[in-house]
């Protein structure tokens, strides 16, 4: 009788444990997905503010300027890259990349992370220079 009580036990300390590691990996995968989307969220509002700065300029015409500033990461993504090109913002980074439409494709100058910058209109065209 002792030795069936012990296997019985067993039995429902093993389907316990299995029950208790499905939640724990339920949550931690929920946790991922939850780290995903802030990623992206913080990504899109960076491209948006990008994006934003560009169409400002255009909107506004020529003799526009104003500085503003790329943050070096965010949401602990500090390797990424900034483009423009076609009409659009593009941030890349190793798991995903997101975009941001702008109005214009006549843009000088190249935008990278964690640095200042002077924007203007000059005659329509937008220019994009690093301040130091």
């Amino acid at each position: 009788m002792k030795g069936q009580a012990g296997v019985e036990f067993m039995v429902l300390v093993a389907i316990m444990l299995t029950i208790v590691l499905i939640f724990v990996w339920n949550g931690l995968s929920t946790r991922q997905r939850v780290f995903d989307v802030k990623t992206n969220v913080e990504a899109q509002q960076l491209c948006d503010n990008i994006a934003f700065e560009i169409n400002s300029a255009v909107k506004a015409g020529d003799g526009y300027k104003r500085n503003f500033y790329v943050k070096n990461e965010f949401f602990g993504v500090s390797n990424f890259t900034i483009s423009v090109s076609e009409y659009s913002v593009f941030i890349d980074w190793s798991h995903n990349s997101v975009s941001s439409p702008i109005i214009t494709k006549n843009i000088t100058g190249a935008i990278e992370r964690g640095k200042k910058y002077e924007i203007k209109n000059i005659g329509g065209g937008i220019s994009v220079t690093q301040i130091l």
